[in-house]
């Protein structure tokens, strides 16, 4: 059922409370036996439901008492101290931004737990759109890209994702992996060299911008909530978003028919991601002369007289 538990009442506490009502055992040893438990815990049950108006004794015997009086002051009690609070909270409010140097639509988080609790939460509350930028796993002690908690949530929700990766996630097949996965669920997805920061924005009202640190709270963050910094940031995606390369949903069991094999689609995307030859050659692990060759080799599959040639004509085709 929940309701007490709901209100803060523990599982045993209603579970003691339903006994009662659907004509269990009044007497404690007895109810005790039918909720499996011992008898001390029956009288801590018994004590909270006494407390609360919901039960009395009669001899040895306890009688259930109905409980809508009783749940309508406790609700009542509830929705003061909800006010109270949210006025605590302006208060408060008020103070910290009178004695914080910080102007109160930017939130500094100098701790891992409370980074992670952000983005977790703009995950949960976003309504409509999320843009993003991910610098993605970089050095070989980086921890790997995952998929942000509550996103999928999000996606499921009808929530529009747009995100940015850094090329550095070209070169990761486990972070490879999961943006194809957040692709096949219904991200836009696009890469750019370099991506500088960790960036997420919710519903154009309010962003969570994130650096790692050294020592042991290996990320900070800040919190954006509206004024011109949004607006810089909102600026700053849709820069990156512009001169990005969409990234294509490919199939995990080859390429589609009349497409290019995974290698050249990969190959492809480092070159409009603006990447050199010799920088694709270090991604890829293969020597410059073989990525001028296949470019070489693509350019004349698509009758392009030009690598930016190349570039729209894979476009064209979906292979991008």
């Amino acid at each position: 059922m929940g309701a007490l538990r709901d209100l803060g009442m523990s599982d045993l506490t209603e579970r003691a409370y339903l006994a009662l009502l659907q004509g269990g055992p009044p007497h404690r040893e007895k109810l005790a036996a039918r909720l499996g438990i011992d008898v001390t815990a029956v009288d801590d049950a018994l004590d909270e439901l006494a407390g609360l108006g919901l039960v009395e004794p009669d001899g040895d015997r306890w009688v259930p008492l109905p409980p809508r009086l009783t749940l309508e002051v406790l609700a009542e009690q509830h929705l003061r101290a909800a006010a109270a609070a949210r006025q605590g909270s302006e208060a408060l409010g008020r103070l910290w931004a009178e004695q914080s140097p910080l102007p109160d639509y930017l939130e500094v988080l100098t701790t891992t737990d409370s980074t992670v609790a952000a983005q977790e939460k703009l995950h949960r509350e976003v309504r409509t759109q999320v843009m993003a930028l991910s610098v993605g796993p970089v050095g070989d002690g980086a921890p790997q890209l995952a998929q942000a908690p509550g996103s999928a949530e999000a996606m499921h929700r009808g929530v529009t994702y747009r995100v940015v990766y850094s090329t550095h996630i070209l070169r990761q097949p486990t972070a490879m992996a999961l943006v194809q996965q957040a692709i096949s669920a219904g991200e836009s997805a696009r890469v750019f060299p370099n991506v500088p920061c960790n960036l997420i924005i919710a519903d154009s009202r309010w962003a969570v911008l994130t650096a790692p640190m050294p020592g042991a709270e290996r990320l900070h963050g800040l919190v954006i909530l509206g004024g011109g910094f949004l607006d810089a940031m909102i600026g700053v995606f849709e820069s990156f978003w512009a001169l990005g390369v969409p990234i294509s949903a490919i199939p995990l069991d080859g390429a589609p028919d009349g497409g290019p094999s995974e290698s050249n689609r990969h190959l492809l995307t480092l070159l409009g991601a603006g990447l050199t030859d010799e920088s694709i050659a270090r991604e890829l692990g293969v020597s410059e002369r073989t990525v001028t060759r296949r470019i070489a080799a693509l350019q004349k599959s698509l009758g392009a007289r030009s690598r930016f040639q190349l570039g729209v004509q894979a476009a064209r085709r979906g292979w991008l």
